[in-house]
């Protein structure tokens, strides 16, 4: 039978109980309040009774563990459940990611927790390295791409890192897992003529500037859609934007159809979005930019070029995204070096800087204006300079 006792040296009461292999243990429980004591005393032989009849679960020895830790000291043992704890964690990123990360994050923990091997519903310490690989197997098998893959593990690694450094969990379980190697499936880019025909078959004003700051600003889609006249320095002859997936800081001197089409929709107003029915439109979904821009690519008489992917899904090889390839290969064509490409483009280089002088704008302006115009306009350019 469990009891207490006090000893001179300690003000704190002691519990002896007896363990599961008939041994006499005395353990402190840290507090002066003998009622209290006594109960703690009872509650960690019922533990030992339990282990010694082989009845005790892992759920059971948490919570009583719990209940006395919070006796003793005051702060519980409880740990939340897997479901629980990716649930807290996408609640708070929601307000520090875009949109389409809050989706990726929280596509790729719906699939984690639907095939976690009904782990969802205990404690996120239960979750092992081999769950996460197992996790992975089951997506490659399932026709994944390793690429995609790779986002989900990157992503769990996020949220188990998280849990880490709360002090949670003891260690991040997807830091054993090695991440299968990269496969990606390459886009394909537009030349100069198909980029003419894309403006050409536009339906709207919006979707010919959407397709102008794709292919001579080499900015992604959401960040072309986000753009808004503030964007735009006429004075400096730039447009300034931050990257949203990177965050990074991006100058890029305005090409002279940029400016030429800027001046155009100045009739329209020049406060808000530059593509205004076209910014509240998110890019996946039937009805989505990505879709609406395919169209234009079948309307311009262009092949979009589907193959299939690394995965089960088909990949379409010249998508929006491949303006922002084509402005790149425009410019490695053109001569201009891999460092300028890389500050117009905000691809990471050490050579990146957060601050532009004069001189790096007049680089960067020389950059973009070797870029050559459409025909109809180079005779009439060169006319004017010549006059």
């Amino acid at each position: 039978m469990a009891n207490i006792l006090k000893r001179k040296e300690s003000p704190f009461w002691m519990a002896c109980f007896t363990s599961r292999d008939g041994r006499q243990l005395k353990k402190s429980t840290k507090t002066t309040d003998r009622g209290q004591a006594m109960q703690i005393a009872l509650e960690l032989e019922g533990v030992e009774t339990k282990a010694r009849a082989g009845s005790l679960t892992t759920m059971q020895l948490r919570k009583v563990l719990s209940d006395v830790s919070e006796k003793i000291t005051g702060d519980s043992l409880s740990t939340p459940s897997v479901e629980e704890y990716l649930s807290d964690w996408l609640k708070g990123i929601e307000a520090r990611n875009s949109a389409a990360t809050r989706e990726r994050y929280g596509n790729t923990v719906r699939l984690f927790l639907a095939n976690s091997n009904g782990k969802a519903k205990r404690p996120v310490t239960s979750v092992m390295p081999k769950d996460v690989e197992d996790f992975l197997t089951w997506r490659l098998n399932a026709g994944a791409a390793p690429k995609t893959a790779i986002v989900d593990l990157k992503t769990l690694n996020t949220a188990f890192r998280r849990a880490e450094a709360f002090g949670i969990i003891l260690k991040n379980p997807v830091a054993a897992i090695r991440p299968p190697k990269e496969d990606s499936s390459e886009r394909d880019v537009f030349t100069h003529e198909e980029v003419q025909k894309l403006i050409a078959a536009a339906p709207s004003l919006d979707w010919e500037t959407l397709i102008l700051l794709g292919y001579f600003v080499g900015a992604r889609l959401r960040d072309c859609v986000q753009m808004k006249w503030d964007n735009v320095f006429p004075e400096q002859g730039v447009i300034i934007y931050h990257q949203q997936k990177t965050g990074k800081k991006v100058v890029v001197p305005m090409h002279y159809h940029v400016i030429e089409h800027l001046q155009h929709k100045i009739a329209f107003g020049t406060t808000g979005f530059l593509c205004p029915k076209l910014a509240a439109k998110g890019p996946g979904g039937k009805h989505g930019l990505s879709e609406g821009f395919k169209r234009i690519v079948v309307k311009a008489g262009l092949d979009p070029m589907i193959v299939q992917g690394k995965g089960l899904r088909k990949f379409t090889r010249r998508t929006f995204h491949s303006l922002r390839h084509s402005f790149n290969s425009a410019l490695a064509n053109a001569g201009v070096s891999d460092e300028i490409r890389m500050k117009l483009t905000g691809h990471k280089s050490k050579e990146m800087n957060t601050r532009y002088t004069h001189l790096q704008i007049e680089t960067l302006k020389s950059a973009v204006t070797a870029m050559p115009l459409f025909g109809e306009k180079k005779a009439a350019v060169e006319t004017r300079k010549g006059g």
